[in-house]
């Protein structure tokens, strides 16, 4: 349980804000993933490819990296190496709060890794009907990590996929 805290409480939280709304359902044709946001864009993840939400742990760095791997943190016996996810895609991370900067876990069959991104806002839950397969605009460098869009109340949530990340050998090739 200490492993996903994080994103268990955000799926506590949201689910009693859904019942208190009403709009809890238990059907299959339901959706969640974790809503983020990097460089000024909000983005979702599904939540089978959040392991978990960490404050930013405390940091050693790796010599001869490249810059947007920051480096390792030991989460629990196992070394994390984080990437600053703004920086690994040449963005800016939006101006603001170094307290509101998480890292989300990726662990998946062939990688651990954790991704910094500017701020974690919660859970977001969408119907299977709300989807098109809509992609990020062209010059968009989220866009090879991109698997479609969500439309609720005229917004747009696109969907980043980390798994899409973790096939990236630009990614996986962090030594200089």
């Amino acid at each position: 349980m200490a492993s996903r805290g994080f994103i268990e409480l955000l799926r506590l939280a949201d689910l009693a804000k859904s019942r208190s709304s009403g709009r809890h359902s238990t059907s299959q044709s339901q959706w969640l993933g974790v809503v983020f946001d990097v460089a000024g864009q909000r983005l979702i993840a599904p939540m089978g490819e959040i392991t978990e939400v960490l404050a930013l742990p405390e940091i050693t760095p790796i010599p001869l990296a490249q810059p947007w791997l920051i480096g390792v943190a030991n989460v629990r016996g196992r070394l994390l190496p984080i990437t600053d996810l703004a920086k690994f895609l040449g963005l800016s991370s939006v101006a603001g709060s170094q307290a509101n900067r998480k890292v989300m876990v990726i662990d998946q069959a062939n990688i651990y890794s954790g991704l910094l991104v500017d701020q974690v806002l919660g859970i977001q839950q969408f119907d299977i009907s709300q989807y098109e397969a809509v992609a990020l605009p062209a010059e968009s460098p989220f866009l090879p990590y991109n698997h479609g869009r969500f439309v609720r109340d005229e917004k747009f949530w696109y969907v980043f996929m980390p798994s899409l990340l973790a096939k990236d050998n630009n990614y996986l090739e962090a030594a200089i």
